[in-house]
């Protein structure tokens, strides 16, 4: 099963997290802020830290005139974190006060407008992320932007849509298909809490998409998954394994990636393509990770229909009543045909996975010892939408 989505103490004390007051001064801040002499606090005291953590950063940025956009940004992806978990904004908003507070000190060359000037800005981004946290999760989306989105993947009239909701698209995009992976199918219990976890993983994907992207990036999702559009413009081919890994970070679960490169009005071809490549990765055992066209030309092209398709198709039938051989002819291939590998992963003897391999190739006329039969059987297994990688047993 995936990792837990990182609560909002994890996420505000990554290593680049730099504490600008010394550590005694930030427990004696944690201890204040915490304390019962300032009112009740509904917020859980372990994530009071990074709240004072990031407290001293923004005020530290005012004392030295520089811009504190970093701090709230972070700040900002806390909120959505702490939305998830369940803690009340006010209770968070609080706390960013709180700390100010009792950080400020009398010698302090601060204005107060700009104080609360800084505090308007914290709390009007904590704030958001909440109420954008809330609004996915009732299954409310951006609709301007959603809309945009399917209509670029539609084709239908997407040039004119852009222009009248003032938006200049890209001239090419990378074309991602994404499958979410669903905790009820590695071993979770599914139902109800399940979907609201993939609401949550949504919810997740969209605000760090904005993030990576700089809001540059269309989205068409739902809880299983769906079609982005991240331009190419100055991004480098790698970007979007960066993207992928920050999505399954901020989902908190496994996700599966296929991506497609396409101009603008090629989009709706392209997202077709890489739905059909998202369908061969699926079906081929290949979860989690970012995969391309040219990984899997081969399979995409074994899939088309065809005579040739509907020949492989009958390769493996006179092994669909022995089991035991079609699951040692696919742990063979996924072993290189190392035997003694083979034998190790199904535990026999090596002696029994040599009968097995000579029983399949009087069975199907195929002898995976041979490289010309060898790529009809591994063709075939394809077509048959099987595993035949390192996960294959």
């Amino acid at each position: 099963m995936s990792e837990r989505p990182q609560s909002g103490m994890a996420l505000l004390s990554r290593p680049e997290t730099t504490c600008l007051v010394r550590e005694s001064e930030l427990d004696r801040v944690v201890r204040l802020a915490g304390s019962a002499d300032h009112g009740p606090s509904t917020l859980p005291r372990h994530e009071i830290g990074p709240i004072a953590s990031l407290c001293s950063e923004l005020i530290a940025a005012l004392r030295a005139h520089k811009s504190a956009d970093s701090a709230i940004g972070q700040l900002e992806r806390g909120a959505a974190e702490w939305a998830r978990d369940g803690i009340a904004v006010d209770a968070v908003i609080d706390m960013v006060h709180r700390c100010v507070r009792i950080i400020l000190e009398p010698a302090d060359d601060i204005r107060a407008s700009e104080v609360v000037d800084l505090l308007g800005r914290v709390s009007a981004v904590v704030a958001g992320a909440f109420v954008r946290y809330a609004l996915e999760v009732t299954g409310y989306s951006d609709n301007a932007r959603d809309n945009l989105a399917e209509q670029l993947i539609m084709g239908s009239r997407s040039r004119i849509a852009a222009r009248d909701r003032g938006f200049v698209p890209a001239a090419e995009y990378w074309v991602l298909a994404i499958d979410i992976g669903d905790e009820s199918r590695d071993g979770g219990t599914g139902g109800r809490d399940e979907r609201v976890r993939a609401r949550r993983a949504v919810t997740g994907i969209r605000l760090e998409l904005d993030r990576v992207c700089d809001g540059a990036a269309l989205a068409a999702l739902s809880a299983q998954g769906g079609t982005v559009l991240i331009p190419t413009t100055d991004r480098p081919e790698h970007h979007v394994d960066t993207v992928a890994a920050a999505l399954a970070r901020a989902a908190g679960r496994r996700i599966t990636v296929t991506v497609v490169r396409a101009a603008l009005d090629d989009i709706p071809d392209a997202a077709e393509c890489a739905h059909e490549l998202l369908e061969i990765v699926r079906r081929l055992g290949r979860v989690g990770g970012v995969h391309r066209f040219s990984d899997f030309a081969l399979e995409y092209q074994l899939s088309r229909p065809g005579p040739a398709r509907e020949y492989l198709r009958t390769v493996l039938e006179p092994l669909a009543v022995h089991p035991e051989l079609l699951a040692t002819l696919r742990c063979h291939i996924a072993n290189d045909l190392n035997r003694r590998k083979t034998a190790r992963m199904l535990h026999l003897h090596t002696n029994t996975v040599d009968y097995r391999i000579r029983r399949i190739a009087a069975l199907t006329g195929f002898d995976p010892k041979r490289c010309p039969d060898l790529w009809y059987l591994r063709s075939a297994l394809v077509v048959a939408g099987m595993p035949i990688e390192g996960n294959a047993k």
